[in-house]
């Protein structure tokens, strides 16, 4: 989800920006990349520390993602006031804040004043960098910011293989990710100060998106974002509890959904350029579908959760360019963005609740069922659009 931005691409006056900011993207998206799957490896540990079921420790996730929606209002806020690298030394120092909180919350209440803090700083981050590098670079943009993913990519990855790695305890890798968050602080503090500090231009007045089309667009990537984060949260309960996989185990084999779904961006690429992003999008959400049923039968859901990741890796930046086509030069994507992050904060308490009632299986067939109400939304666009 974080690339979305990657639609956002400023005009820069700048030819070329130095190595530093370069160092400093590449940190601050490995970090972003590790604090997002960070947290559905350690559910079920969480739960047992906390005495809570699913549904209860669901908050958790729902107060992270709430809390980054906070930090994308905040951003928007103050980029007419502050500079990209005060936003990004801000943003790094609550992610620190909300590591070192996370890792050491004696109760579940302060655990969740952590979880937010650490989401406000996630979301503050990602869209000042993204908006940042994509205007410091010119032409060459596009593959700053393909860089920029691989570096995300290879976090994601790493994150619950490290929470694997510590049997699901992830006050370890929280404090390596706090400590990055500080490096990458010291980094912006010593920053050049000919840096470009790029700002985002705001979109003409003569341009009024259609707020129907805008709406439905903002719904479609909340579902889908819940879908996204769905899998990466919940994958390792439903695959210790179906498969009967120790708690290690089970988060290490997690992280194949995230190198596929990092393949996956790289396959869309070129697949990008020849199929229109509608139907790339619909027959993506289509197999991922396919596969989040698969996921149901307990023998083929580590295989289906890495397929998963494979199928929906084009749809977030393939829908962003069907949608900035469609609704030109308005403030779209940035609404977008920020929306999408409400996504797990509905979806998270309620799967929760289903797998408390209904078991594990409700897990993937939740997912399922958000992931054809996304369909229901995209079936109504390409309707309205008549694309």
């Amino acid at each position: 989800m974080l690339y979305c931005t990657e639609f956002m691409t400023l005009n820069a006056t700048a030819p070329s920006a130095p190595r530093h900011l370069a160092t400093i993207g590449l940190l601050g998206f490995f970090v972003l990349g590790l604090i997002y799957p960070i947290l559905g490896p350690s559910l079920p540990r969480l739960g047992e520390q906390f005495g809570l079921r699913a549904s209860g420790v669901a908050w958790l996730l729902s107060a992270n993602s709430l809390g980054a929606f906070c930090g994308v209002i905040l951003v928007g806020l103050l980029a007419g006031r502050q500079s990209p690298q005060v936003r990004s030394l801000t943003a790094a120092a609550v992610v620190a804040v909300g590591c070192l909180g996370l890792a050491f919350a004696p109760g579940f209440a302060l655990a969740l004043l952590a979880a937010a803090t650490l989401g406000v700083g996630f979301g503050m981050l990602d869209l000042t960098l993204n908006v940042w590098i994509s205007g410091s670079y010119g032409k060459r943009s596009a593959a700053m910011l393909n860089l920029l993913s691989a570096s995300f990519g290879v976090g994601a990855v790493l994150a619950p293989l490290a929470v694997g790695l510590a049997d699901g305890d992830f006050q370890l890798p929280l404090l390596v990710c706090g400590a990055l968050a500080a490096a990458l602080l010291l980094a912006l503090l010593v920053l050049p100060t000919g840096t470009p500090q790029v700002a985002a231009s705001p979109a003409p007045a003569s341009v009024k998106p259609s707020y129907l089309l805008l709406g439905g667009f903002i719904l479609f990537f909340m579902a889908y974002v819940a879908v996204e984060g769905g899998v990466g949260a919940w994958e390792v309960t439903h695959l210790q509890a179906t498969l009967g996989l120790a708690t290690s185990t089970a988060a290490q084999l997690s992280a194949l959904f995230w190198i596929s779904f990092t393949v996956g961006r790289l396959i869309s690429a070129p697949l990008a350029l020849r199929v229109p992003p509608a139907r790339l999008v619909t027959a993506a959400l289509l197999l991922a579908a396919g596969s989040l049923a698969l996921a149901a039968v307990p023998s083929l859901a580590v295989l289906a959760y890495a397929l998963t990741g494979l199928f929906l890796a084009p749809v977030f930046t393939t829908g962003l360019v069907w949608m900035t086509r469609v609704l030109p030069g308005s403030q779209a994507p940035t609404l977008v963005f920020a929306g999408a992050f409400l996504g797990p904060v509905l979806a998270a308490p309620m799967i929760g609740t289903l797998r408390d009632t209904f078991g594990p299986s409700a897990i993937p067939l939740s997912l399922l069922g958000i992931t054809v109400l996304a369909l229901a939304l995209l079936a109504g666009l390409r309707l309205k659009l008549r694309t």
